[in-house]
C-alpha cells in the first residue's frame, strides 16, 4: 500500500522522520499505549494525558506512554509526570535497540520477524489488521521455498503464487477487500489457515500518536506492538 510503503516504514530512518514531524507540531500530550496492574482501569490504552499530568501508580503497576520523542515506561508505586522526573517508583524507557527495530514486535514467545511496514499483511499471523491506503500488500516471513497461497473471504477465493525468495505480494486481483470481514489464508503443509479480520481506517493518520490511537480504537494489537517496540527511548 502506497502510504505505508513510502511514509511509515519500520526502518529507523523513516521512524526518525515521523518523530521529527510530530515533535514540531504536536501538542504537549502523551498517549497511553499499555497499562497493567491495579491502576490499569484508570489509565486505559488510548487515553491522552497532558505532559504535566500527575500519574499516581500503585505497587505492581506498569504504564507505557507514547510521546513525540519515543516511549516511556512508569512503574509503581510512585507519582509521575511525563515531563518531569519521578518521585518514588521507577521511570525508564521502553527498550528499542537496533535489532528489535529491524525485526518488529517482541511477543511472549520472543522476537518475531515482521514486514517492512506495519501495513503489510502477515499471512502467518491471525488477528485483527488495520489498513490505511492502497494497494494492500501481503507478506510472509519465510521465503525460502515457492508456495501457493489461497485467500478466501466474502468475495470467494483467489490464489497467490509466491516464488522462492519473494516475501511480498499484492492482494489478489479481482478480489474485493471488505472492512470488518474475516479472510482465511491457507498454504500447503499448514494445518490451520490464518484468520484475519480487516479494519479499513476512515482516513490516513498523519502523525505517530494518530496512528497509535487508530490501532487501539480498532483493536489492531499486533500492529500496535510493532509500533511501540520499535520506537526510540525517550529518556528522562
Amino acid at each position: 500500500m502506497s502510504w505505508g510503503q513510502s511514509s511509515f516504514t519500520l526502518r529507523s530512518a523513516a521512524i526518525a522522520a515521523i518523530l521529527l514531524t510530530a515533535a514540531g507540531s504536536a501538542a504537549a500530550n502523551v498517549l497511553v499505549v499499555r497499562s497493567a496492574g491495579p491502576s490499569a482501569k484508570a489509565y486505559p490504552a488510548g487515553r491522552s494525558l497532558p505532559d504535566n499530568a500527575r500519574i499516581t501508580l500503585r505497587p505492581g503497576d506498569t504504564l507505557v506512554v507514547l510521546t513525540p520523542a519515543g516511549t516511556r515506561t512508569f512503574r509503581g508505586a510512585g507519582t509521575f509526570s511525563p515531563g518531569t522526573a519521578a518521585r518514588g517508583g521507577t521511570r525508564t524507557a521502553v527498550a528499542s535497540d537496533g535489532r528489535r527495530a529491524r525485526v518488529g514486535a517482541v511477543r511472549s514467545a520472543g522476537i518475531v520477524p515482521h514486514g517492512p511496514t506495519i501495513w503489510h499483511v502477515d499471512v502467518t499471523q491471525s488477528g485483527t489488521m488495520c489498513l490505511a491506503g492502497s494497494p494492500v500488500m501481503l507478506w510472509r516471513p519465510d521465503a525460502t521455498a515457492p508456495v501457493r497461497l489461497t485467500v478466501s473471504g466474502p468475495g470467494g477465493a483467489r490464489t497467490v503464487d509466491w516464488a522462492a525468495g519473494q516475501t511480498s505480494a499484492a492482494w489478489p486481483a479481482g478480489m474485493a477487500m471488505a472492512s470488518g470481514a474475516t479472510y482465511s489464508f491457507a498454504m500447503p503443509g499448514v494445518a490451520v489457515p490464518t484468520q484475519i479480520t480487516f479494519r479499513t481506517l476512515a482516513s490516513e493518520p498523519t502523525d505517530l500518536q494518530s496512528v497509535a490511537s487508530a490501532l487501539i480504537a480498532n483493536g489492531c494489537q499486533e500492529q500496535l506492538d510493532v509500533l511501540v517496540e520499535t520506537q526510540p527511548q525517550d529518556a528522562p
